[in-house]
């Protein structure tokens, strides 16, 4: 290959890796992230990262001098990188053209390095691998390849260790799986020595004699040189070998921490300067970061290393390559010895996940972190307790219960292959109930090893929200085997958690945020049945919108309504989606004319559901008040519940559902009287006056509508002049000489255009429109567009044009002017461009 490759000739190569990853967050009763108002204005952290960074870092623009736009870069296709398992399956539901973009980077990046991928594997949910037991690396590292396969359809030759956190062990498992290499930090070297030539026969094993030579040098505190790739020779019975990559120190933490990104024209100077001083052969400089950085902690980065990735292509001096490419051409002459237990982002080690070391987030010295010590005590003791009951209970129902473990991820990936997961690992024929048991047995293993994410250890308090979630993965696997557990299994992780004290939390205790801040989150299949009974009476509440859509299926219903009192009886399924296990709940709610909503929960037993509903049909007309009580008595295991109760995703979907049927009648009523209205205006346009200050609310409402109604119709079929806007709004300018004229400015239209709801309708149209153009090729779609981006850049109107630019860029960058009977199309296409800050031709 090497003599196929005239890139070759040059000696200094860049290696760009990012490590992108967020800690799984999902409620584990609910598998949906619930609302984070910590990341507002987005509904959670894992939304906001990915418009600040993972969408950005797949079309990053890069500008001209003047601030336009010249073309998008998807950096994925020119960086090394990783992204945590349990964040791509998250991008893929909820982001799924950002997905495709990085599964296709990595596809461009084997074309372009010669079948050598960007995507590097990850242990599957960023456990410190050092502090695992065996079998918990061992299944870590399976997952995350299965994972790898599955969504890059490869296999993987590097892989990324949480926190490059390592040991020999580690390194010996992920290379009996078939990894290649790794990268770590300079700080993890201990010392080096020359390869000998001759020691490895054709299956890479150590000979005896090398393990007699000597001729170390120490090269510990960082000083290994990182431009090249190093051979660790495991102490394993097989004698293999791992190579391990080290990054440049000094300049990943000048990206990750000192601002460089601010200027990629600096960052470029540091990587030169550094290559300079390397001219004995060919040459790596490897950066490694935290892909976040590229966006979310710095604004803009991703255009920062954009900018790098095109001028180092244009200036020709220095080779883009990714780890594995580099190593296939130059193998490592060096081999070296590693610092046991070490990661690259705690100065003790890995004690940063165990104990009080010093190392936290805000370097807060009023603070401590005593609390990581007893909680991870504790979850080591659960964890050891939940492995017994899985392998005692599990092995009654599955050949190889920690086999069947490994290949779960399986049935995680994609749900349907349940037969014939069963049919392998099935110690016998099974029936559907003792399928669910098995299922749920591997499901808190699931939760056994989600409870040991590195990030419950990393912040600063054991109130943190990343703390609280890896304590509701330990409630879930409790409860997952709750019938199978001879010992109070909650308990026993109290008495370890009341050691563990919150800094933040006023005389609170592990033990305390565990009953007031994690138990709360537990959605029992009462609480879902209330959910959904009292969802269902709110006006305008879309099933799209429910948290519990998926969760609860009714079965029967039964619906009254009297002098402004609703209520309704029913029945409905319960089901657990990971487990496939279900529950029957009976309910009764009602919307009392004060508009207090209350709800009872039941059993499913007698009397017959029939019976009930005459008795409460019954009631109802006779004495609506009393039919709480009267359903009481007629059901077993009563709960009771009310708004108070609604988690914060629910609570929104109300608000939201009654504010669009509120809208809806208004919108009725304002189309209605529309004529009215256009008549006021006229009238005011006439005398040059202002409305009585009462009617401007109702004018602004009057004008939103109108907007709204331009926005969310047929823009594909005729012209739309929006400026007819500015009459509507000219009434309700300071100075009512400043009525109407195109090119007047209307505060109040851009005052109402930043309202997060109209700019989500602009932009909404703007997409429908693009893609209604990539399909159709009418120019109108074009026309429209640009006539709204005039009406916006008139008004300094801002909006997020994300989207439209990235759907603009490929219809433009693959159109052809002269393959279509309307030539005037590309002429209104570079107009439709430069309104959307694009460089365009001149034609």
């Amino acid at each position: 290959m090497t003599q196929k490759d005239p890139d070759m000739k040059k000696n200094f190569c860049l290696c760009v890796h990012g490590h992108f990853y967020q800690p799984p967050r999902e409620n584990p009763w609910l598998e949906i992230i619930e609302l984070q108002k910590s990341a507002s204005p987005y509904h959670d952290w894992n939304e906001r990262i990915t418009r600040e960074c993972y969408g950005p870092n797949t079309r990053s623009r890069l500008h001209a001098n003047n601030g336009r736009i010249i073309k998008l870069i998807n950096n994925y296709e020119y960086m090394s990188f990783d992204l945590g398992p349990t964040l791509l399956s998250w991008l893929e539901t909820k982001h799924p053209w950002i997905y495709s973009q990085i599964i296709a980077a990595d596809k461009a990046s084997r074309e372009r390095y010669h079948g050598h991928g960007n995507a590097m594997a990850h242990v599957y949910n960023h456990i410190i691998m050092p502090l695992a037991s065996r079998r918990d690396k061992l299944t870590q590292i399976r997952w995350g390849l299965a994972d790898f396969r599955h969504r890059f359809g490869r296999e993987a030759e590097g892989m990324w260790l949480a926190e490059t956190a390592v040991d020999t062990e580690t390194l010996e498992l992920i290379a009996d799986e078939g990894i290649k290499f790794t990268i770590l930090s300079p700080d993890q070297a201990a010392a080096i020595r020359p390869a000998c030539p001759g020691t490895l026969d054709t299956e890479g094993i150590i000979s005896r004699e090398r393990d007699k030579q000597s001729g170390w040098t120490d090269v510990s505190g960082g000083r290994i040189d990182p431009t090249r790739p190093y051979r660790v020779y495991l102490n394993s019975a097989s004698g293999r070998f791992i190579d391990v990559f080290f990054y440049d120190g000094p300049l990943s933490r000048s990206i990750a921490y000192e601002k460089i990104l601010s200027s990629g024209d600096a960052l470029l100077g540091r990587i030169n300067s550094i290559l300079e001083n390397h001219k004995d052969g060919p040459r790596l400089l490897s950066i490694a970061t935290d892909g976040e950085s590229y966006g979310h902690h710095f604004k803009f980065g991703e255009m920062a290393l954009s900018w790098l990735f095109d001028n180092i292509e244009k200036e020709g001096k220095i080779r883009l390559i990714n780890f594995g490419a580099f190593l296939e051409l130059f193998p490592p002459g060096h081999e070296v010895r590693i610092i046991e237990r070490t990661s690259w982002s705690c100065a003790h080690g890995i004690e940063r996940w165990r104990s009080d070391c010093g190392c936290s987030v805000s370097g807060n010295r009023e603070i401590n972190q005593r609390w990581r010590t007893p909680l991870r005590s504790g979850l080591e003791w659960l964890s050891g307790e939940l492995a017994h009951i899985f392998t005692k209970r599990a092995g009654r129902l599955l050949k190889n219960p920690w086999d069947a473990r490994d290949e779960y991820i399986s049935l995680i990936l994609d749900d349907s292959g349940r037969t014939s997961f069963f049919q392998r690992h099935s110690a016998r024929p099974l029936s559907d109930e003792e399928k669910a048991d098995a299922i749920c047995l591997l499901e808190s293993q699931r939760m056994a090893l989600y409870m040991f994410t590195s990030c419950g250890w990393f912040f600063d308090d054991i109130s943190g929200i990343e703390s609280i979630q890896i304590l509701m993965y330990a409630l879930r696997a409790i409860e997952l085997v709750r019938r199978a557990s001879p010992n109070d299994l909650e308990k026993g992780l109290m008495d370890f958690l009341i050691d563990a004290e919150s800094n933040y939390q006023s005389s609170i205790s592990g033990a305390g945020i565990l009953e007031k801040m994690v138990k709360p989150s537990k959605i029992s299949p009462s609480i879902a049945a209330a959910h959904y009974a009292m969802l269902s009476l709110m006006d305008g509440t879309r099933p799209e919108k429910n948290p519990f859509s998926e969760t609860a299926l009714p079965i029967r219903r039964n619906f009254y309504e009297l002098d402004g009192i609703r209520a309704a009886l029913g029945e409905v399924k319960i089901l657990e989606i990971r487990t496939g296990k279900s529950v029957l709940k009976r309910y009764f709610t009602i919307l009392k004319k004060d508009r207090e909503l209350s709800c009872v929960i039941g059993s499913v037993s007698a009397p017959d559901y029939d019976l009930v509903n005459d008795e409460m049909e019954k009631a109802f007309s006779e004495s609506p008040e009393s039919l709480i009580t009267v359903f009481s008595m007629m059901a077993q295991d009563v709960q009771y519940f009310s708004m108070e109760d609604l988690i914060p995703d629910a609570r929104l979907a109300v608000i939201d559902g009654m504010a669009e049927y509120f809208y809806s009648r208004v919108e009725r009523s304002l189309e209605k009287n529309g004529d009215s209205f256009t008549d006021l205006i006229k009238i005011l346009h006439l005398f040059k006056e202002k409305p009585p200050s009462f009617l401007n609310n109702i004018i602004r409402l009057m004008l939103a509508y109108r907007l709204s109604e331009i926005l969310a119709g047929n823009a594909g079929e005729e012209e739309i002049d929006f400026t007819g806007l500015l009459d509507l709004a000219g009434p309700l300018q300071s100075d009512p000489q400043q009525f109407g004229p195109q090119g007047i400015k209307s505060p109040i239209l851009k005052e109402m255009m930043a309202d997060p709801y109209m700019k989500k309708i602009a932009e909404v149209f703007l997409v429908k429109s693009m893609k209604s153009f990539a399909e159709s090729k009418k120019t109108v779609n074009i026309q429209n567009m640009v006539n709204f981006l005039n009406l916006a850049v008139s008004q300094g109107i801002e909006m997020d044009l994300w989207e439209c630019q990235n759907i603009f860029y490929d219809i433009h960058r693959d159109h052809d002017p002269t393959g279509t009977d309307n030539p005037g199309i590309f002429q209104k296409l570079a107009e439709l461009g430069s309104l959307l800050g694009f460089m365009m031709e001149e034609k």
